[in-house]
């Protein structure tokens, strides 16, 4: 399995090289990622290129059994390509322009940019292409972070993006219901950027993100394509930005690499990051695993770092990076710590480096020929994020909000699912979870609809099938083409200022159904059955959650927010329904996961607790490492224990 740090050798004198080589060496690293913000080093001016450097970083480390993921660089240009070509810097919503002397400032949609980039790009990819001390590629680093941009040469792009998509300006202003507010179109050329207004138009906004999207994708491509064709056995990566962000759609730009790589900072990221991101290919490398901590947080207690890492293996990961070797000493990362702490003296977190790379290399390759074995699937479409968005600024109904939430409960109780976009194959799931699928299309609802007629269970929560690929509300009532097999309609909905306690129908929840929160659809039953209503208020009566049989399948719809108590109680009663259980029962602070491949199957307890907990087993699980029997098995606070069986 691949075990790395991101090692920048140009913050460094050479002479401390072969110190941190033989460090990562005994502590097991056998990787590293380097390169990302080496433009200015690899041509510190224009048309003069120093590989020489880099070189002898690659061979050094190879020496020492170490591998280079390498990284193309031209998302962080040198100061003097601003200075001779100040057309490449982006403009921000406010029309202003932004500096240099930061990460990210660029324009994806420049001519000279993109010039210049595949330039930079391609003296990289050449040089290392058959170094067979380079293993596979990084395309840049967080790419789109930073540089969604509002200039003239974007509203431009954007225009013939439109007229591409649309056809005409009449198809357009029809299906943008443009008359409102005296919107319509005569010619692409006047379509704006949506900035400078309170509001945007939501149609405008939606379009305007996909675009976004589409140029951070087209920025992966063209590297990718180079890479493929110059060095075809080298896998390409780029590492998303976990679930937070919402600036290019991770399935659009995955399409430009061979294995998902993302970022995982706990606990700023949650968990859902790492299902998300590995969505259904089952594999995942996380490119930046926390160490120490980033700038102003809580500080990474003694275990933590070897905890959430062997988490992150649990989720699927097939490689880790911690992110970094050393902090810098200088520039704006002065506090985002690292392995080693700013004197470079190994500590407890190299400690913990260490053994958990000794562990790996005993059972490391084994873990990577398997996988999560979900059965549940979670959908979240970027087009619902940025659509609800445009409308809806409430951040407690937001699509990731929800997610976050029903992931989280789903999490506390051991049940192991993948997180992918509505429109990919679901035929192996028995349960689907759709938290506030806010945009529907043709491609989506058709897809649902297969999945519940194949005998699928499939969740929907409020304010799901509310618009259009548009960002056009249905006409029919919500959730628009999904009602049917919801058998439902909903008209009046709208938000709760105060919690209303629910009742429970017919007694399927063995939990504490307690309340609803933040909205309430007004449901009206056209087929399905009333599983919870309102006990309360002007709604009393009124159903809140229904479950519809169609097909060979069923469809739930959840009218309101559930937290807490609530959602656990649903969603263990969603879980029976779809007859999804989890991994194991374990006593409070111990998590457990599981990974499957065709000879064997892995079990991950992981006790985030203070005290030591125990856990009783079946007798046909063993200790990864001894092959000792393993019931019942005890597990000391902050660490973890992995177990093994034979398929």
């Amino acid at each position: 399995m691949y075990y790395g740090v991101a090692y920048y050798p140009e913050h460094w004198p050479e002479e401390r090289w072969a110190v941190d080589a033989k460090l990562m060496q005994e502590a097991g690293v056998n990787g590293v990622r380097m390169g990302e913000f080496a433009w200015s080093a690899l041509e510190p001016r224009e048309g003069e290129y120093r590989f020489d450097w880099l070189d002898r970083a690659v061979e050094l480390l190879a020496d020492h059994g170490i591998k280079t993921i390498m990284c193309t660089c031209s998302r962080t240009p040198p100061p003097w390509v601003f200075a001779k070509y100040p057309e490449i810097r982006n403009t921000a919503a406010d029309r202003l322009t932004s500096n240099y002397g930061h990460r990210y400032t660029v324009c994806h949609s420049s001519p000279v940019f993109r010039e210049l980039s595949q330039r930079i790009d391609r003296a990289v990819v050449e040089h290392y292409a058959d170094n067979e001390n380079v293993i596979a590629w990084h395309t840049d680093n967080e790419i789109g972070a930073g540089n969604t941009c509002y200039c003239d040469v974007c509203r431009g792009e954007f225009h013939k993006y439109l007229r591409e998509k649309y056809g005409s300006v009449e198809n357009l202003n029809e299906r943008w219901g443009a008359h409102f507010w005296s919107f319509a179109l005569s010619d692409f050329a006047e379509a704006p950027l949506p900035v400078g207004v309170a509001t945007a138009n939501p149609s405008l906004a939606l379009e305007y993100s996909r675009f976004v999207s589409k140029c951070n994708a087209e920025f992966a491509r063209w590297p990718y394509e180079l890479m493929k064709k110059l060095s075809p056995d080298k896998w390409v990566t780029t590492n998303f930005q976990t679930e937070r962000t919402d600036h290019t759609d991770i399935f659009e730009m995955g399409e430009w690499t061979d294995v998902y790589g993302t970022n995982f900072y706990p606990p700023m990221g949650t968990e859902l990051a790492l299902d998300y991101c590995r969505g259904s290919r089952g594999k995942l490398l996380i490119l930046e695993q926390r160490s120490g901590q980033p700038h102003w947080s809580e500080a990474t207690k003694p275990g933590w770092m070897r905890l959430w890492a062997w988490r992150s293996v649990a989720h699927g990961a097939c490689g880790l990076n911690f992110f970094r070797w050393r902090p810098c000493l200088w520039g704006q990362e002065e506090y985002w710590h690292a392995v080693l702490p700013h004197s470079g003296r190994p500590g407890r977190r190299y400690e913990e480096l260490k053994r958990m790379g000794e562990e790996l290399k005993q059972i490391g390759e084994a873990i990577e020929a398997t996988r999560p074995p979900a059965r549940v699937a979670m959908v979240m479409s970027y087009e619902s994020r940025w659509a609800l968005k445009a409308v809806l600024t409430e951040p407690r109904m937001d699509v990731l909000s929800e997610a976050r939430r029903c992931h989280d409960a789903l999490m506390q109780q051991n049940v192991c699912l993948d997180a992918m976009d509505p429109r990919e194959d679901l035929s192996r799931y028995a349960l689907v979870i759709a938290p506030r699928l806010y945009c529907v299309d043709d491609r989506v609802s058709d897809n649902l609809q297969r999945f519940v007629e194949g005998g699928g269970v499939l969740c929907l929560t409020a304010r799901s099938g509310a618009v259009d690929e548009y960002n056009k509300i249905f006409s029919q009532p919500s959730p628009g083409p999904l009602r049917d097999m919801a058998g439902i309609e909903i008209d009046e909905y709208g938000a709760l200022p105060e919690p209303l306690l629910l009742c429970n129908e017919g007694g399927e929840f063995e939990g504490n159904l307690k309340q609803a929160e933040l909205w309430a659809d007004e449901i009206i039953v056209t087929g399905a059955r009333p599983v919870a209503t309102y006990a309360e208020g002007w709604l009393a009566g009124t159903p809140a959650v229904t479950v519809n049989e169609f097909g060979r399948g069923k469809v739930v719809y959840v009218g309101t927010v559930l937290t807490g108590e609530t959602l656990e109680a649903f969603l263990e009663w969603l879980c029976r329904l779809a007859d999804v259980a989890s991994v194991l029962d374990v006593p409070p602070g111990v998590r457990a996961f599981e990974r499957r491949g065709d000879r064997q199957r892995f079990l991950f307890l992981l006790n985030f607790s203070e005290a030591s907990q125990s856990v009783a087993l079946d007798e046909n699980w063993r200790d990864a490492f001894t092959r000792e029997p393993a019931t019942p098995i005890e597990i000391s606070p902050l660490d973890v224990r992995v177990l093994a069986r034979e398929e």
